[in-house]
Formats: structure tokens, C-alpha cells, sequence
């Protein structure tokens, strides 16, 4: 049987009540690698959490939204942009019950900020303003296919090293939030020239954590080598 991916959504607007939003390109992805994707909303209960979870296979976090920095006990800088309290609560709510139960999880852009946040780490809450000679990681009017910068794989035996099989390879890259400070359980395993956090897994081998910061699911269709970490993920969640 094909393994059910849940996918985290977004709002498609700025005023409540919200319109849960997602790009196809997710559950396009998803589909490719040989999952069956399933749309989460953006105000599930904690008590409702507990009903949702060990019905799924996998959990992806995906893009959207900035994370709100007193998850990480800080205040908003003035360059912080929309938050979603009800998303948040929401992701935190899921992570609490995946990391209990031991759920593969892939994240992608927000998506690694969330695990990232949700197991202990910390955020920076605007790049640009944050990381001293930082290069560009938000290219504005570029098409999400387009591969921007380059990254650095760090290690030949992570996940991203597994799939691509090479010690750098080019991504799109649209965020201007980027992982501080990594979560215990977690290690850093691609990174952009200028410092920036671009890869992570899991060190316990029984649980499957992926995240990426780019946007492999905007990728795959023009360069077909990015769908293998999706299909990395699904076949974990087969498992």
C-alpha cells in the first residue's frame, strides 16, 4: 500500500476566518515518489493531534509563513514578517506527537525552521539583518524552478549526500529565516558559502528527520534529481 503523507498547509490570506493554501507541487511530489498525500489544516487541536498522527505514515512540513520567535524566547525585530499563531500552534502540537511516536518527518524551507525550533533550536529571524555578509537567499521575480546558489554537502553518508551524490550541488532558495542555533538530535549536513543552514537529519538512526531549506518540491519537474528526496522519505515511511 502506498504510505499516507501529511502535508502542513498555510493561509491563502490575512484576515480570519483562513484559507488553508498549499502549492500542488507538494502533493505533486509526494504522488511522484509513490505517496499519497492528505492536506492538514491550520487549526488541528492538540486532542485532535493525537486522533491524526498514528493514522499517518510520514508528516512533510512545508513552506510558508514565518515562525513567531517567542517559540525560541525572543521578541520580533522590526523585519519579522506575517506570523500564524494558529499554524504554529498547530506544527508544535504534531512534533510534540511525531517525536513521541517516532513518525518520519521531511521538511522543506518553514519546514526545517519548524523541526528545527520544535525540538529545541533557535531561528535567525531575518538573514539580511542578522548573518554579517550573508548573500542572497530570497531572489524576488526569479521563477521557483530556477536554481539560485550553491550549497555544500557536508557529509557523503547524510541523506542529501545519499540522494545527489556529490559534495555541491545548486538550489532555489526563498527565505530570509535560516536555523541559529541546531536542536540536540540534530546535525547540519549542507550549508551555503556564507554559513547559512541549509541541510539537517536526524542523528538517531531509528528515527527518519529530513529538512532541507530550499524548495525541492519547485524543482523537481525542470531537474528531476531533486524528487529523489522524496523519494527517500516515502520509502522511510513505508517502514
Amino acid at each position: 500500500m502506498k504510505p499516507l503523507i501529511g502535508i502542513t498547509t498555510d493561509s491563502a490570506g490575512d484576515t480570519a476566518p483562513w484559507r488553508i493554501s498549499l502549492k500542488e507541487t507538494y502533493s505533486n511530489a509526494i504522488r511522484a515518489a509513490g505517496g499519497l498525500p492528505i492536506l492538514l489544516p491550520l487549526d488541528i487541536s492538540a486532542e485532535d493531534v493525537e486522533e491524526y498522527v498514528p493514522k499517518l505514515n510520514g508528516v512533510l512540513f512545508s513552506g510558508g509563513s514565518d515562525l513567531s520567535p517567542h517559540l525560541f524566547k525572543e521578541e520580533p525585530i522590526k523585519e519579522l514578517n506575517s506570523l500564524l499563531t494558529s499554524r504554529d500552534n498547530t506544527e508544535m502540537a504534531l512534533m510534540k506527537v511525531i517525536q513521541r511516536l517516532r513518525i518520519p518527518i521531511f521538511g522543506i524551507c518553514r519546514g526545517i525552521q519548524t523541526i528545527n525550533t520544535a525540538l529545541g533550536g533557535t531561528l535567525f529571524q531575518d538573514i539580511p539583518q542578522q548573518i554579517p555578509g550573508a548573500h542572497g537567499h530570497y531572489p524576488r521575480g526569479t521563477p521557483a524552478f530556477e536554481p539560485y546558489h550553491s550549497i555544500s554537502i557536508l557529509q557523503s553518508d547524510s541523506r542529501i549526500g545519499s540522494v545527489f551524490k556529490k559534495s555541491a550541488i545548486r538550489t532555489n532558495s526563498f527565505h530570509h529565516q535560516s536555523i541559529k542555533q541546531i536542536a540536540p538530535g540534530l546535525r547540519v549536513t549542507a550549508q551555503a558559502s556564507d554559513g547559512v543552514i541549509e541541510a539537517c537529519e536526524s542523528t538517531e538512526s531509528a528515527w527518519y528527520i529530513h529538512a532541507v531549506q530550499f524548495h525541492p518540491e519547485a524543482m523537481c519537474e525542470k531537474h528531476p534529481e531533486f524528487l529523489g528526496l522524496f523519494i527517500e522519505f516515502v520509502n522511510a515511511c513505508r517502514k
